[in-house]
Formats: C-alpha cells, structure tokens, sequence
C-alpha cells in the first residue's frame, strides 16, 4: 500500500450528499460480510447516540480502531440511529485508487492529513460539529491499535476540534466513546494451524506440530524478530519476546531521532513514531524535484511503519488470555508485519458495539484531561463487553475465563 506521495496535501473536503450513501448500502454490506468476514453485528448503546441527535447536538463519536471492518460496522450503527455519518480518514487512503477515493468520499469520508497540522480538516470538523450536520467518526488513537482488547494512547487533535467547535455554536457538543469488539462465531483452530503452518514453510521449516499453538507462534515471533534484529543491530538480541520488541522498537526510534531531529525525545513510541513520520514527509515533499534523495527518506518511512507494526504485538497480551480472537489476530498482525497485505479473516466475526454516556465538552474545565478519561470510557466499554461475551445466540466457542482485572491501561495509566 503507498503512503507517502512526493504531491503536497490535498485536502478532501466532505461530501454533504447521501444519495451514494443510500444506494450504496447494500454494497458495504455485502463487502463487510465477504471480503472482511464480519457477518453479524449487536449494538447497545443506540438510545444514547439518539438522544443526543434529538438533542440536535454537534456530535463526535470516538471508538477504538483495530481492524478494516470498524467503518463499515459503525456505518451499520448510524443505520440503527437513522443517521448518517462523515468519517475522518487518513489522505492515503483516498490515494490507493480514484474510484476507492471516489466512493470514500461519496459514503462519508474526508481526509485528514495525520503527517502534518492539517487546519482546513480540523476546521472542517470543527464546523460539521458547530452545525449538527451529522455525527461525525473520530478514531482517537489516531491510527488502528491492533490489538481489540486494548485501547492505545488517544490523540489530541479530538479536544481542539471540540472545544473549537463549542466556541462556534451555542448548541450542545458531545463525545461519545464507543468500543467495538470482535467474536469468531466458529472454532478457527482448523485454519490457525493452517496459517501457522503456511508461516512456517515460508522460513523454510517443517511444520511444528509438536508445539503448542502458543510456543508456535511464540517460535515464529522469535525467528523473525532475530532477522529483524540481525538487520538493524547486527545480531539477534536476548530476553524475552516483548522485551526484545521494546528494545528494538527504542533503538531505532532513537536512531532516526538523531538523525532527523538532532536529539531523542521522551514519551509514548508511538508518539515518537508520529513526530518522525511528519519530518520525514516534510523532507520527501522539500525533496520532490531530486528523486535521488527519495530513496533513503522512503526506506526510513518504511522502518517507521515497520515499527508501529510490531510494537502492536506482544505474547504477554496474548498468554495473558489466549482466546480465540487474541490468537487469530496475533497471526494477522504476524502476517501483517512480513507481507504488508490487508488482514485475511481467519473465520466469520461478529462485532458488537456499544455507545458510552456522552461527554458534554462545556461540562469540562481546562484542567480536565480529556484524553484520559476518554481512554478509560472506552475502555471499559471493551471490557464490559469481554466480560458480558458475545449474543449468545451467535453460537460462539465458549469465552475463556477472564483473568483477573488490573485496573490499569496498556501504558500503565490507571483507569478511573
């Protein structure tokens, strides 16, 4: 997938029509159960979304982001309140061909540029919300997470659209937090042994059939964390799994600050990752005219994709509660991470949705950290609906029982 143009930014504003909307929904559906393998879908919650549309307030919905199908699956929801809605979504997207960039825009979608300060987007958020035009979807962790069960660390850009918005509309402004989690509706062990299998020809072994699944895909994450390791530091490195996927992931995330930034910074990975991708797409558009200096800038824009990749995996997420699901998308990630094709479902899902309490923007004081109780809210949205399981006329495997909860995020930020 290409994602970085030498072309400057152009913004791709919202489409107010819903004719394409309309007749199009047959179509997102029919791609939402074939091509993504999500067949079924619950949502609780809706109530809460419709008051806040009688309300005629400006309304920002913020779920978490772990897979393709989350678009489609909260267009369904926008079905359920009879509304529609406009997405924020990253300009690459709207790149990958004009008749998908075409019929994004026409369900909804309008770009934002995640590379840089993208003012005409935010204003134009800002507006839809000042005006009630339509609620409007906002991943707030700014990229897919990848891992269902966890929400990563929120954007800020959400609180500057809203407090924005307030100020331009006495109308009511809201965010309602939203988690969407995946069920397989069947066993996947048949084809998770055969993706297993395929991994495992395609690094030239037999097939470990004496292993667990686990120790399987543990064995699988080391060997290819070893060849990664060998490439960037000259030899594979020791510790556990997650240990070696920190270190690599800082190492080189300090490397590329050096070099493109002049020193390293604290903070979140993925913030760091963020902060380098904005200069490095800087430097490729100063660049354009001198193709010979594209080379080195694109390779280091892959390493950062690379990165933000395997940081999204870890064996302590999955042996901390080995389901089903964990372990479907622990080889998707895998997949993911050595092929750089879009996610190949290892059975039909189902998804289940459910929409949190509003936050109403005015009700908070500037000390108020939004980003943090946002997290939480949705996060203990996802755990609630862990620990409620799917319908259960949905005929799922039966869930594991749950571990016992540690009250904190996956940052080790506590939820209130």
């Amino acid at each position: 997938m290409e994602r970085y143009f030498l072309e400057p930014y152009r913004f791709i504003p919202p489409f107010r029509g819903t004719l394409w909307c309309r007749l199009a929904r047959g179509y997102v559906v029919r791609n939402l159960r074939r091509k993504l393998g999500v067949t079924r879908w619950h949502f609780e919650g809706v109530d809460r979304l419709r008051a806040s549309l009688e309300q005629q307030a400006g309304i920002l919905l913020a779920p978490n982001h772990c897979r393709w199908a989350d678009p489609p699956v909260l267009g369904l929801l926008g079905a359920q309140a009879k509304t529609y809605l406009y997405y924020l979504a990253s300009y690459h997207l709207f790149r990958q061909g004009k008749i998908q960039g075409w019929l994004m825009n026409r369900l909804g979608g309008y770009s934002i540029w995640r590379e840089g300060a993208d003012r005409e987007s935010l204003k134009a958020t800002a507006a839809i919300l000042a005006k009630a035009e339509r609620p409007v979807v906002l991943f707030p962790e700014g990229t897919w997470f990848r891992q269902n069960d966890r929400v990563g660390p929120l954007q800020d850009g959400l609180t500057l659209i809203t407090r924005q918005a307030a100020r331009q509309s006495t109308r009511p402004i809201v965010i309602h937090p939203v988690g969407i989690k995946y069920w397989l509706l069947r066993d996947p062990t048949p084809e998770v042994l055969r993706r297993l299998e395929q991994l495992e020809r395609r690094l030239g072994w037999s097939p470990q059939r004496q292993l667990s699944v686990l120790d399987r895909i543990e064995k699988l994450g080391t060997v290819l964390m070893a060849i990664k390791e060998i490439e960037f530091l000259g030899q594979p490195q020791s510790g556990s799994l997650d240990e070696r996927i920190k270190h690599l992931t800082l190492s080189q995330v300090e490397r590329l600050e050096r070099q493109h930034l002049g020193r390293t910074h604290e903070g979140w990975p993925l913030e760091r990752i963020r902060r380098l991708r904005q200069q490095l797409t800087r430097k490729l558009h100063e660049l354009a005219h001198d193709p010979t200096r594209h080379v080195p800038i694109k390779k280091d824009l892959d390493d950062l994709l690379f990165l933000e990749n395997l940081h999204a995996n870890s064996m302590e997420y999955l042996r901390d509660y080995p389901s089903p699901e964990r372990i479907a998308e622990t080889i998707q990630r895998i997949e993911e991470t050595t092929s750089d094709e879009i996610e190949k479902p290892l059975g039909e899902m189902g998804a289940t949705v459910h929409v949190g309490e509003a936050i109403d923007v005015r009700s908070l004081t500037a000390n108020d950290a939004l980003t943090i109780r946002l997290r939480a809210a949705i996060q203990a949205l996802i755990d609630g609906m862990l620990q409620q399981g799917p319908p259960v006329d949905w005929g799922c495997p039966p869930c594991l029982p749950l571990p016992q909860p540690t009250g904190q995020l996956s940052n080790g930020q506590l939820i209130s």
